[in-house]
């Protein structure tokens, strides 16, 4: 474990510092060198503890027990700010460290023993008597639970972004957090082994014997920046690929503040409503503006002439859909037109990208999951059926 403990911690410090060397940096970019940075600590800090190195120098003795409380406020920062709900950190930020200063305020009577005694508190545990840290069980517990808490608000803050992703763009994989989710299911694994060690310790450990992070928590910090090393290096500018989804959601700028104020307030009648929608639906059928792979919302409603917050009403209120699913509708309408034809794009890419996709992996998914079949096995059984029926035509005459 010491080995594993100092190697992963030097693979950490070497991401966080590749992080901070760039130029430009996201502040996503940020945070996660900062949490990068932590875990390096975290790490470094198991191998003191596991090499006896507090024998020696044993003034970082007990840290170890308060950084658990810094991940979960870091980690659903690093979701904001990727998710666009984030721009920049400020002062009132500051807050989210109430949890990690609580402890070491409760930690401040063991910093201020002698060397010996924190020597010794660390190597023997005697309840009540001998402790590290006041009441162990139950800030074991309320790490887990700060940690719990945070992730989901952090899962929350990327669900939230890819519903609006929905309700502005007609491509949404290149902006989607899917390889976010993924990298924090790194963090809910941590927070389980958590709640089962607790667990454990309730049901089945005699009161007397310490409560201590397990060892595959610390091993999983390796695994975290080991994925976020492969996802940065192989996608360099993948943070730039994310949208301010904040901005988008602001209003649109309107001359004077009472103007302003009910531009906001103004809901569309359900006469207006319906000619935007007769609009709308005239000008998709006869302009097929969802041929273009990067349609987003403001564009479609410029073309048809629609305030963008108007055209989100009929969307989402008379047509019961988003903006996604709405164009990519048109989208796969027009591929089963062009997969129909015998004379048609012979290569299913040419088909997809003629469609509007911009990827033949999305177009094969919303394929799939509109008609239940891949384009290949619609193409084969529609062109079958009309020649099929061509010549059951020619077989009567």
């Amino acid at each position: 474990m010491f080995l594993l403990s100092i190697g992963g911690g030097a693979v950490a410090l070497f991401l966080a510092v590749a992080l901070l060397a760039k130029k430009e940096r996201h502040l996503a970019e940020n945070l996660l060198s900062i949490t990068l940075l932590l875990q390096a600590f975290d790490l470094f800090l198991r191998g003191y503890i596991e090499g006896q190195g507090y024998r020696s120098f044993p003034f970082l003795i007990g840290l170890d027990r308060s950084l658990p409380l810094l991940y979960g406020p870091i980690l659903y920062l690093l979701a904001a700010s990727a998710a666009g709900q984030i721009r920049r950190l400020t002062p009132i930020h500051l807050l989210h460290l109430i949890p990690f200063i609580f402890h070491l305020l409760l930690m401040a009577p063991f910093y201020l023993k002698n060397q010996a005694t924190r020597i010794f508190l660390q190597e023997r545990y005697i309840p009540g008597v001998a402790m590290l840290e006041p009441s162990p069980v139950f800030l074991f517990g309320l790490k887990a639970l700060v940690l719990l808490c945070y992730l989901i608000a952090a899962f929350a803050a990327m669900a939230r972004y890819e519903r609006l992703l929905r309700e502005f763009y007609s491509d949404i994989e290149r902006h989607a957090l899917s390889w976010l989710r993924l990298l924090f299911l790194v963090p809910v694994a941590q927070c389980l082994i958590l709640c089962g060690s607790l667990l454990f310790h309730l049901l089945y450990l005699p009161w007397f014997v310490r409560i201590n992070v397990p060892g595959g928590y610390y091993a999983l910090h390796l695994l975290f920046a080991a994925l976020a090393g492969m996802q940065l290096f192989r996608s360099p500018g993948r943070w730039r690929s994310t949208v301010d989804i904040e901005r988008l959601l602001e209003p649109e700028p309107v001359e004077g503040t009472e103007a302003k104020e009910k531009y906001q307030k103004t809901r569309l009648e359900q006469g207006l409503a319906e000619e935007y929608r007769e609009r709308l639906m005239h000008h998709m059928e006869e302009t097929r503006p969802y041929t273009d792979p990067l349609l987003t919302l403001p564009q479609l409603a410029k073309q048809v002439g629609i305030p963008a917050h108007h055209l989100s009403q009929v969307l989402n209120g008379l047509l019961g859909m988003n903006f996604y699913a709405f164009v990519n509708g048109y989208r796969i309408g027009y591929a089963k037109e062009l997969l129909g034809k015998a004379d048609g794009p012979a290569n299913v890419l040419e088909v997809a990208f003629a469609a509007g996709f911009n990827s033949k992996s999305a177009f094969n998914t919303y394929f799939r999951k509109e008609t239940g079949m891949t384009p290949t096995e619609f193409r084969r059984q529609t062109i079958g059926r009309t020649e099929g029926g061509g010549g059951e035509k020619k077989k009567a005459q």
